[in-house]
This record gives C-alpha cells, structure tokens and sequence, in this order.
C-alpha cells in the first residue's frame, strides 16, 4: 500500500503544506475558468492552438504516469467541466472523443505496463454482471433491427464507453482519506455547475443561445428534439440550464451525483484545510439542483437522501446526523433564497408541479406516454429493436430511424438492448443498492459514511430511471461505472470484512 494519497500527491511531513497550498490553486483555477466559461471570454486561435497542444501533452501524460490518481482526477475534472461545454460551444458531437482519449490512455497505459512487467490482473468481485453487460450489447450487433456497420460500431459507445471506470475504481480508492479527495473533486465540479447554472438561470434564450451552435439548436429545436426552454407562471419563455454539461439538466445532475459527498463531508469532523474547504463547497450540489429546472432530479435528490440517512442511521449517529440534515437543509435554504433574490423569481413556480399532491399527476403528464409504452416494448421488442435506435447515438452514421422511445431507462434499454440488457442492469442496480443496505453497516467508523455516500449517488440517478436515461451519457455513466467499482471493493472484497483493525492500518498507511 502506498503513503500517497489519491487526487493528491505527496507524502506525510514537510509536503503537505505544498500539498494544501496546490489544492487550493487547482480549486481556485478551476472555479476561475467555470466564471470565464459563465461570462463568455472569447478565446483568441492562438489560446485554441495551445489549448489543443497542452491537451495532446496531457493525454500522452496520461498513458505513461505511473501513477493512476492524477490522470483519474484530470479527467474527472475534465468530464464535470469542460466536456459538455466544448460540444455545444463548438457544435460538434466529436469535442467529446476528448474524453475517450483522456480515458483510454489511462486504460492503455495500464495494459501496456502490465504487458511489459508480466503483471497478472485480477478481476474484482462483480466483474460478472460487467462482463455480461458488454456481452449483451455486442451480441446486439448481429441485431437485424441495426442500422448501418458504422452505426451500430459507433452506437456501441453509450453503453461500454465509460465501463473501464469499474476497474479503476475498485483499484484506486481503498482508504478513507482518497474517498475524501474524490468527494472533494465532485464538490469542485457541482459548485462549477451551480455557478454557470446560476448564469443561465437569469439569460434569455436568445442571450444563451449566443453561446455557440450547440447552445442554439438545442434551445430552438432545430437539432430535431424539442426547445429547450419553457413558460414561467407569468408567460415569460425562459431556458433550463446546462451547467457545464452537454444536455439538459447536466448540470443538476453533477449536483445530485455530489449530494451524497456534501452530505457525509458535513456529517463528518472537519479535518484540516481539505476538511474546511469540502463543507464551503458543499453548498455547490444544492444549488446545482435547484438551478437546472429538473424537476425529477428534485425528486432523486430527495429520494437520495432518505437512502443516506437509512444507510448510516444508527442510536449513537442520531444526533450527528439531525444537526447534519438541519445545516443540510439550511444552506439549501440560503442556496435558493441567493438565486431567487437575483433572478427571476417565478421560474421556481416549475417546482410546484413536484410537491407531494402533485407529484403523481406531474409524473403522468411529463413521462406517463412513455411509461405506458414499456408492456408493448417488451412483447414487440424483446430482443431489442438495434442498436442506437434511440439515445445518444440515434443521428450518427445514418441511423435506422425507428421511432422508438427512449425518455426513459427502461424503455432506452429495452429499445437499444431489449429485455436482457433491461433485467440484466435493472438486477445489477439492486445488486449495488440492496448490497449497500446490508453490507455498509459493517464497515468501521467513518468508512460507512463515506461508503454511504457513494451508493446515495447511484441511489439517485436509479430513482431518475423513470424520467431518462441517467446512464447513457456523462455525467451519470461515468459515476455510475465508477461507484459500481468503488462499492466492489469496499462492499464485496474479502478486505471489507476483516474489522475495524485492518481499516485502521489503511488509513495509517495512507498518511
């Protein structure tokens, strides 16, 4: 086991004050460019030319480091923003094989040194249900439904693209300290998203659509999908922000994935400078939220948070978590007060739609079509009706064109995979979560809240089942391959179940 710790190199003693005064760079740079991107800084070709020249170096950077936390953490960074950002701003789908680049040279990397060093890699536990998921969806290929050779190769990419990340994170965060420095990562990119957000909330659509060709067709439908934009109580048209992703409600979506994080960072201690700086960004996944004008992601970050509590309640936590939840629900407050005292305040009228009397009804308008198709998708399509039939990958290489419907996860599985890819990852979803529920409480101390935090994450994007497909594109499908990882090793490894002294020797070992 190595001293240095993942996210953020260096060993215990005289680094760390070089250590703490790095993070606070990285964060504070990283905050800087989420405003430059909010404000529309206009970059000249030669910052483009060099932008592209730093990322060819960092890519090459990537597939030789020795290490994987620095790599893990560019592109975790990477993905939460600056990806969907590129796409729209440029107009072009192909900005994103930036972060296949970024990913596979990691992959790549590891591979080759394994080859050369005659290493022997071990599968983790779960490696089943991964291993059959990608067998299901090559077996889709030979789908007479498919369209094209190059569009059913191209459309294999929403489903296995970000599949890599189960290994590494089952191989990269192993102590409580590298869980810390993920969540803190996660924190960084939803207070990025909730600050671009916070910009978008109070533009017109013609101000955001001046962002760039992206922008534009997907706020006038004129990509074939409908506008991105809706009427406000007072008859006004306003835009559902994007954050810093590449569709709607990405953004939020960053801050739901971060609300477990921001959730265990507040119910543990504050430890040192890493510590202090989690909990003053914690306030960045609410405000993601309620800035995206997602009403089912309010609804999964509900949800999402009933499943932390059930996950790390106990008789002597009780207290701690109350005061947690009480600070919780505090700076939500504040969060929603700060956007509705500089914005239009009637766009929150959308979320009147979600409260508890309306919930059901809201829930049959915007998505009951859809779910009412899932009987005879399963009886028509059980097979799957080919790949990229819908989702992502439905316009690339001249798609077949079905008209099926993909708003849901359910029926985007049945659609691209038929009933086998649905019943294999609707099992594996509960696999995770019903493991969660037995396996995090035998954890040691303030493992189980960490570990809670994780699966609160995949918690929520399995409640956003009925309103999208939450895994089909970033940011949900690399958290989700990435947390499935993670919750292998620490919930189903043989490590999770030698007690509180092992866990001990862990965190020593991890400075």
């Amino acid at each position: 086991m190595t001293s240095s710790a993942v996210f953020v190199g260096g060993r215990p003693g005289g680094r760390r004050p070089r250590r703490a005064a790095t993070l606070a760079v990285t964060i504070l740079v990283t905050l800087a460019v989420s405003v430059g991107v909010a404000v529309r800084v206009p970059a000249p070709p030669i910052a483009i030319a060099a932008g592209g020249a730093i990322f060819a170096i960092v890519v090459v950077w990537m597939f030789v480091s020795e290490r994987k936390e620095w790599p893990l953490a560019v592109l975790a960074l990477y993905l939460g923003l600056l990806d969907g950002f590129l796409k729209l701003a440029t107009g072009s789908s192909y900005m994103t094989l930036g972060r296949d680049a970024l990913l596979y040279a990691i992959v790549l990397g590891i591979l080759a040194r394994a080859a050369l060093r005659k290493e022997r890699l071990v599968l983790p536990p779960l490696s089943g249900w991964v291993i059959a998921f990608i067998l299901v969806v090559l077996v889709q290929l030979f789908n007479p439904a498919d369209g094209s050779v190059l569009h059913s190769l191209g459309s294999l990419r929403p489903h296995l693209e970000f599949v890599p990340l189960f290994f590494l994170g089952h191989q990269v965060l192993r102590t409580p300290k590298r869980l810390r420095r993920f969540f803190l990562i996660l924190l960084v990119c939803a207070s990025a998203n909730g600050i671009v957000n916070f910009v978008q909330f109070s533009l017109t659509p013609q101000q955001l659509a001046s962002w760039g060709p992206g922008y534009a067709a997907d706020i006038y439908g004129t990509n074939g999908l409908s506008g991105r934009t809706f009427t406000t109580s007072t008859g006004a048209v306003a835009v559902r922000p994007f954050g810093l992703g590449s569709d709607l409600g990405d953004g939020a979506q960053v801050g739901l994935i971060a609300l477990g994080a921001a959730l265990a960072l507040v119910l543990l201690r504050p430890r040192g400078f890493e510590g202090r700086l989690s909990l003053a960004l914690a306030v960045g996944a609410p405000v993601a939220i309620f800035t995206g004008q997602g009403r089912s992601v309010v609804i999964a970050g509900v949800l999402a948070t009933a499943f932390f509590i059930a996950l790390v309640a106990s008789a002597r936590r009780m207290i701690p978590i109350l005061c947690a939840l009480v600070v919780a629900v505090l700076i939500t407050v504040l969060a929603i007060n700060l956007v509705a005292s500089n914005s239009n305040s009637t766009i929150f009228s959308r979320y009147a739609t979600v409260t508890p009397a309306n919930l059901l009804s809201t829930t049959e308008q915007s998505r009951g079509s859809s779910i009412a198709l899932i009987p005879s998708y399963l009886t028509d399509y059980p097979l799957g009706g080919g790949l990229g039939s819908v989702g992502p990958a439905s316009g690339f290489a001249g798609g077949s064109a079905q008209g099926l419907n993909g708003e849901t996860q359910f029926t985007f599985y049945i659609s691209e995979l038929g009933i086998p890819g649905l019943l294999l990852m609707l099992l594996f979803n509960l696999k995770l979560l019903g493991g969660s529920l037995i396996r995090v409480r035998r954890l040691h101390d303030d493992s189980r809240i960490l570990i809670a935090a994780v699966a609160t994450g995949i918690a929520g994007l399995f409640v956003e089942w009925a309103s999208g497909p939450s895994t089909a594109s970033s940011p949900g499908a690399p958290y989700f391959w990435f947390a499935a990882g993670v919750l292998s090793y620490w919930l189903y490894s043989r490590r999770s179940t030698r007690g509180a002294a092992v866990e001990h020797l862990y965190r020593v070992n991890d400075g």
